[in-house]
């Protein structure tokens, strides 16, 4: 029987989607970096996530004002 997943964000919000998966990049690369420091061994898993560029970080109301102004 598989465990439920709690998500804390909305899946249909590309916004926190993106914001969830910067965040995961980011603890990523931060026990890569803690691993190779404690020369531990790290998960192909965590290793392929921390390669991953960062998803754009797009400013909602920022894009409306531009809009709003033309």
């Amino acid at each position: 029987m598989a465990a439920a997943v709690q998500r804390n964000y909305d899946p249909n919000n590309r916004d926190e989607v993106q914001a969830v998966l910067r965040r995961e990049i980011r603890a990523a690369r931060l026990k890569v970096t803690l691993d190779r420091q404690l020369h531990r061994p790290t998960s192909d898993a965590v290793k392929r996530l921390a390669a991953l560029d960062l998803p754009p970080f797009v400013d909602e109301r920022r894009t409306r004002n531009v809009d709003q102004d033309h």
